[in-house]
């Protein structure tokens, strides 16, 4: 095409005529577009080229119609992949989408074009055409190289934390049984005779060691959730559900509460881990409950498309709605020990949890008016593997 506003078209034998109206039309939309194009004929040679291909390539008009493609620039354009790609693909009336060649160009140095060609068909009497379309997209390749690298560090990163943490927690086992173990003999051998602060310091000796396992315990746990997993699998969360509860009977008693549990879905899922999930939840339900109040704990849910949503919203002693994402983040506490024991990282395992199953988790809630947490969970994964 010339690169030109004019009426007049260059064929391939440089002979220069008028130009059909619906042609100039093409013509047109072909130069506004922002992408190089070109049209080929049969033998490769360029029969129209858009301005973007001229600016793009440095290429003028004289030197582009009527040429070979691979013969463009000093050869330039000779790229074995693209040769392959029209002689034995396009020839065929295959079409060619969204396919990467990388090549140094002389004038602009190294590029990666995104290609489109196909067959067209001018008129039934006139022979087929080639279009093809091409896209710099460098940078973006690049970008997405750079990513790629930084997540398969980020998770090598996880994987060695995640390891060391569970290494670590074992071995502080070992230790801590020991120091228990012989705590409970210094108790039962000269407890009695111990008064004072002599006593103190070995209570407080006790109740920081058993402090410090349940930490130990819940950290391997933390560091389980991706590190042990089983594959996706149906799963009957009414009946998780049910397991959940009768663990919890006694503290449920305890509290003098009550579980309400609404219809549950059958989804794909990771069973254990969506045991813990809900023990994580109804526990935490349990623990920060109104002394003055009956405990109360409603658990349901509702589907939408592809998602279910899974509430557990109880009438405990809530929080203050600033918290609502504090309360996910490890080692976080709204509450003293004195108050609520526990090592606060329950709700991270629950985040962590849904987020493996490619979901999300969140709270809502107002100082002493309850709490309501809702997990949004697919129901159906197409590959039911290990999201980890």
């Amino acid at each position: 095409m010339p690169y030109s506003e004019t009426t007049e078209v260059q064929a391939a034998d440089g002979a220069i005529g008028e130009v059909p109206l619906a042609q100039q039309l093409l013509l047109d939309i072909l130069d506004t577009v922002r992408e190089p194009l070109l049209v080929l004929d049969p033998e490769l040679r360029v029969i129209q080229a858009n301005r973007a291909f001229f600016q793009t390539f440095r290429l003028a008009p004289k030197d582009t119609i009527g040429e070979t493609l691979f013969t463009l620039g000093d050869g330039q354009w000779n790229i074995a992949p693209l040769r392959q790609l029209l002689n034995d693909r396009v020839s065929l009336a295959a079409p060619v989408y969204d396919c990467d060649v990388e090549h140094v160009f002389p004038d602009i140095g190294r590029k990666i074009m995104l290609l489109n060609a196909r067959l067209v068909s001018p008129s039934a009497k006139s022979p087929r055409l080639i279009l093809l379309a091409m896209e710099d997209v460098t940078e973006r390749r690049h970008n997405e190289r750079r990513l790629a690298d930084q997540r398969r560090e980020l998770e090598r990163s996880n994987e060695a934390l995640e390891v060391y943490a569970s290494v670590a927690s074992h071995d502080l086992q070992e230790p801590l049984r020991k120091i228990l173990s012989f705590g409970d003999r210094l108790v039962t051998a000269a407890g009695p005779t111990l008064v004072g602060e002599p006593r103190q310091y070995l209570d407080r000796m006790m109740n920081a060691a058993t402090r410090m396992r349940t930490l130990v315990n819940d950290l391997l746990s933390y560091s389980q959730v991706t590190a042990r997993v089983l594959p996706f699998a149906s799963t009957d969360l009414a009946k998780v559900a049910r397991e959940v509860i009768a663990d919890l009977e006694t503290s449920i008693a305890d509290a003098g509460g009550r579980i309400e549990v609404s219809p549950l879905p059958v989804i794909d899922a990771d069973a254990l881990q969506m045991r813990q999930l809900l023990q994580n939840l109804l526990g935490n339900a349990l623990k920060f409950r109104r002394a003055d109040t009956p405990l109360v704990v409603r658990l349901g849910s509702s589907n939408g498309g592809n998602d279910c949503t899974i509430t557990v919203a109880d009438n405990g002693i809530g929080f203050s709605d600033e918290y609502r994402d504090k309360i996910f983040q490890m080692f976080e506490r709204l509450h003293g020990r004195a108050d609520y024991e526990g090592s606060g990282i329950g709700l991270a395992i629950c985040r962590k949890i849904v987020e493996r199953h490619g979901g999300a988790i969140a709270a809502s809630s107002l100082a002493g008016l309850g709490a309501t947490f809702t997990v949004t969970l697919p129901v159906t994964h197409f590959a039911r593997v290990s999201a980890s």
